[in-house]
């Protein structure tokens, strides 16, 4: 009988550890896959990232136009007034509001872009703008109603955008 009881005793060990490797191989295993996706996660999130960060700032001005899409309501230039250049590339868009003419100024300024919403012709320094994001260069090329945008973010990535001004509607201005 004590036999029979070692024999069986043995046994259950044998299962046991069979039943604790097998555990342990499935455990490592599905560590070994949780790391795996997450360092696909981690590449996919980084080059969405880098992506959307590429094209804001073209976005941002495109939309910017786009918003503002009249004949006379946009123009390139410098930034105190569009025909003189002055060293600042920049964006202007014009409306009116209560028979009174606007300027949106968005321009880059000591390693931001910034915007300024002023009186038209207003006299005013570049700094008196409300930087929006971090970026290494903006500037805008304009032939007839076309504004090609050309924009390097903070990571040194340059992207271009052209947009053309399509309505055929002059502004009131």
């Amino acid at each position: 009988m004590v036999l029979s009881m070692r024999g069986s005793s043995q046994k259950h060990n044998i299962e046991g550890a069979f039943v604790l490797v097998l555990f342990a191989v499935f455990a490592v295993t599905i560590v070994a896959v949780l790391a795996l996706g997450a360092n696909s996660y981690k590449s996919l999130v980084e080059r969405d990232n880098e992506s959307y960060n590429k094209r804001i700032i073209t976005s941002y001005v495109s939309a910017k136009i786009r918003n503002n899409d009249s004949i006379g309501a946009v123009e390139a230039g410098g930034f105190a007034r569009p025909e003189e250049p002055d060293g600042i590339d920049t964006l202007h868009l014009y409306q009116m509001i209560d028979g009174q003419k606007f300027d949106l100024r968005i321009y880059y300024y000591d390693g931001h872009i910034y915007e300024l919403f002023t009186v038209a012709d207003n006299k005013i320094e570049p700094e008196a703008g409300n930087p929006i994001m971090e970026a290494e260069g903006l500037s805008f090329t304009q032939e007839g109603s076309v504004i090609e945008i050309t924009a390097v973010d903070a990571n040194h990535i340059t992207n271009k955008a052209t947009v053309s001004v399509r309505s055929e509607s002059e502004a009131v201005l």
